[in-house]
């Protein structure tokens, strides 16, 4: 599992709160991001950055390379 990143709080991000309760549910094995899930965040006043919070779930639910072949 990839460190938990503190996300740059921006002018208009996705809200805190979606992003924090999906990480919470992906920590506590609740979810899975393999397979290409979208995501579909609100845009807020003072939320995480957009392209910080993507890249990080990108990596997420990329294959990690201690599976590869």
């Amino acid at each position: 599992m990839h460190p938990r990143p503190n996300f740059t709080v921006v002018l208009r991000g996705f809200d805190r709160t979606e992003v924090d309760a999906l990480l919470d549910k992906v920590s506590r094995g609740e979810l899975n991001l393999a397979g290409g899930t979208v995501f579909d965040f609100t845009v807020v006043l003072r939320g995480y950055d957009r392209e910080q919070v993507n890249a990080y779930l990108g990596r997420l639910a990329a294959p990690d390379a201690a599976d590869g072949p």
